[in-house]
């Protein structure tokens, strides 16, 4: 029985420690807790650590490049980019924080594909152009920079490059003197024909002026229209462009435009030329010309000069002269195509277009001793009055008469009887008192002794020695300022 009652009291005596333990148990935990509680109130700082300070940012470049420049087209008729307005929002569509953030990270994506990627080339595709349309002819603008809008409108709306020309020269910008619509030649390689244009001002042109004042226009196919793709300046002072050659230059499988626009002044006229290339990367014409291209009081011509496949632009240039110069010589200049640019490859001079000049040339030939061929020269240039003379009173008789003395003893030093038939020419051209005896004395001296010593050189020394006593003999040929040649007695007769 005792033994009984000791078990329960040792039983209960557990259950009271259990009990204890128990209670305890869950003072902890509530004790815990309540730590931790204290601890999430407290700065985040607390819990996580000490954090290093942010890297800094570079400010983000407002170009796609360095230095660069972001170039955007604008393919709209009105020439606006085609936004579609949000109705009731002013500026622009409201995005949430989260489309934000998505919004860029899908813009930054897309902008390195688009970097990547290459140019769409050609910029001008063939569906790009307005159907066929009959819109009514547009009436005449009330200015000139005008004509230009008009025209590209007309052809947006379908309207014909024949009409645009009729209409043109309904207006006045055509004449039977200049002025074209050409639509027959692909200029940028997109296999679209450009519509080209070269129009007078009408407002002010006037039939009976040496030139009128006009403009080139060239229009080409893009987002459903059509867009002008290059002009030239118009100035009152310039005169119509005129073109050269619409067709491949240099053998590259591509088309150039070529065209000379010209302007007159007090000392003559000046044509510049000009050689474009369509540039599909910049969507662009450019010159291929590395320099100016320039004739003056002269024709530009194309023509392939080297019969190597490739056309060269030739410029002649005819300078004017001045009193203290004379005369000036004439050359071409001759642009060849190095792979790169047209360049000045070469400067030819050309034919004398000067009587005097003329005369030099048949010199030339008598003192190396072709005599023959100078002989024929001399005989020419009496004769040709396509030669110009200088501002020099009695210059073509003091000429005639020195290029007579000339043959005589050209013939005489050739033992051609010859020499005696001009030297009567010579004589009856120039009596005593004329601008061109003093040549006939010398000549008449010449063969006086020659007949009696058959000594060119002895002949020459009478001749020169008579020619010191005549007037004219040196004066004239010694006219023509410094850019040509200056004369003794002794040039006169060489042997």
């Amino acid at each position: 029985m005792r033994n009984h009652s000791n078990l329960l009291a040792r039983l209960d005596h557990c259950v009271i420690l259990r009990s204890m333990n128990t209670t305890r148990l869950i003072t902890s935990v509530i004790l815990l807790l309540c730590i931790l509680g204290l601890a999430a109130c407290g700065p985040v700082a607390d819990v996580i650590g000490d954090r290093d300070q942010p890297t800094p940012t570079s400010r983000v470049l407002t170009t796609a490049t360095p230095g660069g420049r972001l170039s955007v087209w604008l393919i709209t008729p009105t020439g606006q980019a085609a936004v579609t307005p949000t109705p009731g929002v002013v500026g622009g569509n409201p995005v949430g924080p989260n489309a934000t953030a998505t919004a860029a990270i899908a813009t930054i994506q897309a902008a390195t594909l688009t970097a990547a990627a290459p140019p769409p080339v050609p910029y001008y595709q063939p569906n790009d152009c307005p159907l066929p349309a009959a819109p009514a002819p547009p009436p005449r603008p009330d200015t000139f920079d005008d004509f230009s809008v008009v025209i590209g409108r007309y052809l947006s709306g379908g309207g014909s490059s024949t009409v645009v020309e009729a209409t043109l020269r309904n207006w006045g910008a055509l004449t039977d003197r200049g002025g074209l619509v050409q639509a027959d030649t692909d200029l940028t390689g997109d296999g679209v024909l450009e519509v080209i244009v070269t129009l007078y001002n009408p407002m002010t042109y006037n039939a009976e002026a040496l030139l009128n004042a006009g403009q080139l226009l060239v229009y080409g196919c893009d987002g459903g229209g059509y867009r002008l793709l290059y002009k030239t300046q118009f100035n009152q002072s310039l005169a119509l462009p005129e073109l050269l050659r619409v067709g491949d230059m240099n053998a590259d499988v591509r088309n150039e435009l070529v065209f000379f626009i010209e302007t007159c002044g007090t000392s003559g006229c000046y044509k510049e030329a000009k050689i474009l290339s369509w540039n599909a990367i910049v969507g662009a014409f450019e010159e291929l010309n590395s320099g100016q291209i320039v004739a003056i009081n002269g024709r530009i011509g194309i023509a392939d000069v080297e019969n190597d496949g490739i056309l060269e632009l030739t410029a002649q240039i005819n300078p004017p002269g001045t009193s203290a110069s004379g005369p000036p010589h004439s050359v071409i200049d001759v642009w060849d195509w190095n792979g790169v640019d047209y360049l000045l490859a070469q400067r030819q001079e050309t034919g004398s277009r000067y009587r005097i000049h003329a005369l030099y040339e048949a010199d030339d030939r008598f003192r190396a001793g072709e005599l023959r061929p100078a002989i024929l020269d001399y005989d020419a240039l009496r004769k040709d009055n396509s030669l110009l003379s200088w501002t020099i009173s009695g210059e073509y008789e003091a000429l005639r008469a020195y290029a007579a003395f000339r043959i005589v003893i050209g013939y005489a030093r050739l033992n051609n009887g010859r020499a005696n038939d001009w030297l009567s020419v010579l004589q009856s051209e120039n009596p005593a008192g004329t601008t061109g005896s003093g040549f006939a004395a010398m000549g008449t001296a010449f063969m006086d002794n020659f007949r009696a010593t058959n000594d060119a050189r002895a002949a020459c020394a009478q001749a020169i020695s008579t020619g010191a006593t005549q007037p004219n003999v040196l004066s004239i040929l010694n006219s023509y300022g410094y850019n040509n040649r200056s004369y003794t007695l002794n040039d006169l007769c060489p042997f």
